[in-house]
């Protein structure tokens, strides 16, 4: 690894901690700051932040739908 200052080895540091979806976040957000990504990741609002956490964290302890969920769904759907 490079050189760093001494507050980006703190940084670095404190990523390290994090769990693997909160570092790719992390990392979205400074690729888009230091201008490297090719487009901008899409904004969610705090409301669709707050889903996508929940869901998130729901797949985590493998709170999936059921086949008949699936199912019941697709149905409703015409699908």
């Amino acid at each position: 690894m490079g050189r760093f200052s001494k507050q980006m080895k703190q940084a670095l540091d404190a990523v390290r901690a994090m769990s693997p979806e909160h570092q790719d976040l992390l990392v979205l957000a400074l690729m888009e700051r230091a201008g490297v990504l090719p487009s901008p990741p899409a904004s969610l609002s705090r409301e669709e932040r707050a889903e996508l956490e929940a869901a998130l964290a729901a797949a985590r302890r493998g709170a999936f739908a059921s086949d008949a969920d699936v199912k019941a769904m697709y149905a409703k759907h015409g699908l």
